[in-house]
């Protein structure tokens, strides 16, 4: 085993992790895209959006690869994440960082890896975008900013999810409460003693709930 060093904010990265309730969701076309091409640009056979979790590595995207998450030790991402930078390993079985790591003295063969973090506007390091080879190569800076302008790609995806999660959950708490005060209203119509100003306050009372029905099951879709 290899020692596991943590970032600093760990309670606070795992927190911020936890946010964007984004774990164990189901693949996506958007992100698959992103490590697709990645693979594409850097002409590797593998290419990993990654979010390091307590004590797993586990895999929103990974071109290349047919696992969805490893152990966070020993898997590198953990390591790429303790840097806002990009972190590079040209030859991993020269470079003392990793020549005890499994991934790399093992079955796997890992040589060459390179991760950008995916960084939250709170400086927390989420995971990687990482790309992997098993032959040793050099990352050029110009290589290396595309990689970090790819890694911010990612995380505007998280965070337009989350922007859309937290727009649901908001009007689905507006939509309830407008369904109370409809039923309130509904009670104070049925007290009225004209009878048609009572069926046409009735009549429109019941269709904005079935308008309200709609959106509720649109929302139930998102």
């Amino acid at each position: 085993m290899t020692t596991l060093q943590k970032p600093a904010n760990e309670e606070k990265r795992i927190e911020e992790l936890k946010r964007y309730n984004i774990l164990d969701t189901p693949p996506d076309g958007s992100f698959d895209r992103i490590t697709r091409l990645a693979a594409i640009l850097f002409d590797v056979p593998i290419a990993i959006i990654s979010l390091v979790d307590t004590d797993r590595i586990w895999f929103k995207s990974a071109y290349g690869l047919s696992v969805n998450q490893i152990n966070r030790d020993p898997g590198l991402c953990a390591s790429a994440i303790l840097s806002d930078d990009v972190y590079v390993i040209d030859n991993a079985a020269t470079d003392p960082r990793t020549l005890a790591n499994p991934l790399v003295a093992g079955e796997f063969g890992l040589r060459f890896y390179a991760a950008a973090p995916l960084q939250t506007e709170r400086q927390c390091n989420l995971g990687t975008l990482c790309i992997i080879d098993k032959t040793p190569r050099i990352l050029t800076e110009k290589e290396q900013k595309i990689l970090k302008e790819l890694s911010e790609i990612v995380m505007d995806e998280m965070e337009l999810r989350l922007a859309l999660r937290n727009t649901v959950i908001n009007v689905k708490k507006l939509t309830l409460d407008i369904r109370d005060h409809l039923d309130d209203a509904i009670q104070e119509v049925e007290k009225t003693g004209d009878a048609k100003q009572k069926e046409k306050m009735l009549d429109y009372l019941d269709a904005s709930k079935t308008f309200l029905n709609h959106v509720e099951q649109q929302l139930s879709l998102m």
